[in-house]
Parts: structure tokens; sequence; C-alpha cells
């Protein structure tokens, strides 16, 4: 009897460990499966389902040891998940339903002999929404700003008709009934692309199901169904009264929060640039103060301040803007830089210095090697000055000899013309009617003077 126990015991123990998984257990499928499998949903949005099944009505007068059913959905296009193992016949969940959704239960026992059974899968599917894809809301976006007023906005579907309206509406645990947006948002010309919720339209310690439907009467509008958790979509007002104090060498920062920040859920960033520098630089701090080491009190301070609702209290919220600027320091004007200066002066010496260089190189050049003189330009006075007396040619400066400017002399051309004149003309003019012998003349023009400075006109007559 006492080995029966035992023996009752152990099987019980793995009976446990193979339901939880911690057991590999050989199964047959040897039972019937669940039967009358519903479902009831509560809500919009992200809803509450209710799963109830009734075990087959072999198991109702069964001896065995440990009858549990486990259960699992999955989203359209998704895997299996949330599977569970409890001998319950019911099942709660939230879910949304964006897109269809199946779900499914079997049965698990462990006989007295320790034998594993499971029953066949009993399913039941939730086909999602009628309507296009396309026809639904995009980019929505809900902003729940310093824990006063929620706005939701959104972007109209792609391919809705003209006459489309969208409506949206909400619902939370512990609401009797869906609430309806009464207070709309325009943007691009349209009034109904968003919706603004006051702090006592809904419950800030609930998440909020939202549903965003579309009428039209050409087109079955797709609806959109979204989830909040209110720690995830806070966005904190900038803190103010930003005060400044010097301590020694550095900077005591500090600012005035909301009072109704719960102080533990809340960072800050604080930024700092200033006069010598654009760029920022970024620090983080938990409490609504910091020290700053490393300013430069010679020059003027900007600082600015943002707080975000941290994952302290949820998951990561949203940064608020920065605060107005507040400044510290005296601004004794930019600082002479070096480093500017050297890259400036340095190549303009350098370029100095080389034209320098080259200059006196140059003329160092001239009184080594002088240049050589030209002989076309030294013997030319002998001919041209000196008329080749060779004696005075001889007699000039030598420095006149090689260092003489060639004068240059531009003459103009003069034109000669021959005239021939008979003597039978001389004849007719004279009146002479004595025959002469056949004489020519020669008669020289010239135009202009060329070697005079002067422009008087030669004429020279040569008779033959």
């Amino acid at each position: 009897m006492r080995t029966l126990g035992l023996t009752l015991v152990q099987c019980l123990l793995s009976a446990s460990l193979v339901i939880e998984g911690s057991l590999r257990c050989t199964w047959a499928e040897t039972l019937p499966p669940p039967t009358d499998l519903s479902v009831t949903l509560k809500g919009i949005g992200f809803i509450n389902s209710t799963w109830t099944w009734k075990q087959p009505s072999y198991l109702e007068n069964s001896s065995s040891i440990i009858i549990k059913f486990e259960s699992m959905f999955k989203y359209d296009g998704a895997e299996w998940d949330e599977r569970q193992r409890k001998p319950f016949l019911t099942r709660e969940d939230k879910v949304i339903l964006n897109r269809g959704m199946t779900f499914r239960v079997r049965a698990l026992v462990i006989t007295e002999s320790c034998a594993c059974q499971q029953s066949n899968w009993t399913e039941k599917y939730i086909p999602p929404p009628e309507g296009d894809a396309n026809t639904a809301v995009r980019k929505f976006r809900c902003i729940y700003y310093n824990f006063e007023y929620i706005n939701c906005t959104w972007d109209i579907g792609s391919k809705i008709p003209a006459d489309t309206v969208y409506h949206l509406n909400y619902w939370q645990k512990g609401m009797d009934a869906i609430q309806n947006c009464t207070s709309y948002l325009p943007k691009d010309g349209r009034l109904d692309a968003g919706c603004h919720l006051q702090h006592d339209q809904f419950n800030d310690e609930q998440d909020l199901n939202i549903c965003v439907m579309g009428q039209s009467a050409h087109a079955k509008i797709k609806p959109f169904f979204y989830n909040l958790e209110t720690a995830s979509f806070v966005q904190l007002s900038p803190p103010w009264g930003i005060n400044i104090s010097k301590m020694d060498k550095v900077f005591r920062i500090s600012w005035n929060p909301a009072a109704h920040w719960n102080q533990k859920c809340v960072i800050y960033r604080v930024r700092k640039s200033n006069t010598m520098r654009s760029d920022w630089i970024v620090y983080e701090s938990v409490n609504p103060e910091m020290i700053i080491p490393d300013a430069d009190p010679n020059v003027q301070n900007v600082v600015q301040v943002q707080a975000m609702y941290t994952i302290t209290c949820g998951d990561n919220g949203i940064w608020s803007d920065w605060s107005e600027e507040a400044l510290f320091g005296e601004d004794i004007g930019p600082g002479w830089n070096w480093k500017v200066a050297l890259l400036i002066i340095v190549p303009i010496l350098v370029a100095a210095s080389a034209i320098t260089l080259l200059t006196y190189l140059k003329q160092l050049q001239i009184l080594i090697l002088p240049p050589i003189p030209d002989p076309g330009k030294l013997f030319k006075g002998m001919f041209s000055d000196s008329n080749g007396n060779n004696v005075m040619w001889s007699k000039q400066p030598k420095e006149s000899l090689i260092f003489k400017t060639e004068e240059e002399i531009t003459c103009k051309v003069t034109n000669v013309e021959q005239l021939r004149v008979t003597s039978a003309e001389k004849e007719a003019k004279l009146g002479e009617t004595k025959t002469l012998e056949e004489e020519e003349t020669f008669i020289t023009f010239v135009d202009e003077a060329s070697l005079l400075d002067n422009d008087s006109v030669h004429f020279n007559l040569v008779m033959s």
C-alpha cells in the first residue's frame, strides 16, 4: 500500500512536469477534442476577448490524474503566440482586430498509469474588418500633453472616395459604453484629421482603446484599431524657471518642474553652447538640477532644458520641447586666436622671403656673370658714326662703343620718275623750224625729304 502511494505521488509529480513542459512525453492522440468553442468580444480596438469551450464527455467521469487544456492564438501572417496550459474551460485575452485572428484549444490528459494522451485541436477564426486596407487611416499618432489632454492625429487613406468622413471612438475598462469623439482637429482642409480629448473624458490609469472608422456611400472603409498605454505617449511641457548660480569655478543650474509630475518617472536633458562654438554639449540628469564644471566664464554661455516621462513608470515617452534660453558668463569679446593668425601670417612671410631672395639672386648673378657684349652693336659705329675712319672710331670712349644705344633712323620712300622729251615737241613750243637733234630730258622728282627734319621738297633735273 505504501509502495502504491509512492508510485502515485511520483506519477503526479511527473505529470505536473510534463504538463508544464519540463519533461517530455509521448502524446497519443486518443481523446476527442473540446467542443462548443465560442468567443465574446467587448470593447473596441484592443478589445477584451473571452473564449469558452466544453471538455469532451469522455473526460467527465474519467479517473485521469490531470486534465489541462492547451490554447493559443495568432494573427494573419504571424506565428502562434501566447500559449497557455491551464485546467480551466475559459480564457481571457486582449486582442486587436486590425487583422484576422485564429484561436485553438486541445485537451491534455495524464492517466493513472502515467500515460500521456491529447486530443486534436479545435479552432475558431475571426475575420478582419471589411474594407480595402488602403482606405484605413495612416500615420496614426497620439500625444498626452503634460497629463492635461490628448491629441490624436492621422492621415487619410490613400484610396478613399471623396465623400469619406472619419469618426473616432474610444473605450476603457470600466466604461459602460463606447465613447465618441466630440472635438475634431482640422488639417489640410479637412475637419476630421484628428481628435482632442480633455482630461475629464478618459482615465489616464487605464489603457485607451481607439477605433477610427470611416463612412462613404461609394466604398467600404476599413476601420483602424489602436491601443494606447498612457505612459508611452506622454509629452511633458518644457521646464521653466531656470536659475544659474556660480559656485567656485563651476556653475549650478536648477529649474522648476511641474508640481503634478511624478519625479521618479522623469529624466532631464541639458544642452549648453557659447559664443565661441556653434554645436551643443548635452548632459542628462535625474534631478531638476545639475553642475556644469567645464563652462567658460569668459564667454557668454546659453543653456536649455527638456524633460521626458521615462521607462521607470512605463515605456519611453516623448521628449518635451526645449525650454527658453538662459544665459550666463561674461562676453569679453573674441580673444586672439593664434592658430588662425599663424595660418595667415606664415604664408605671407614665406612669400615675401621668396620674392626678396629671387630679386637678390638676380642682382648677384649680374655682378658675378655680367652679360656678354654684342659684336654687332660694338662695331656698328665704325661704319655709321665714323664713316669707316678707324682712327676716329678708336678715339671714341669705350663705354660709348659698348653701351651706346643704337639710334633708329626712319627714312621715307623717294619716288624717281624719268620723262623723255623729243626734239619735235621742243620745236613746236619754241616756234623753231630748225630740226634739232633728238634730246632726252630726264627729270628727277623728289617728293619728300627723308633725311631732313622739315618737310622741304628737292627737285633734281638731269638732262641728257
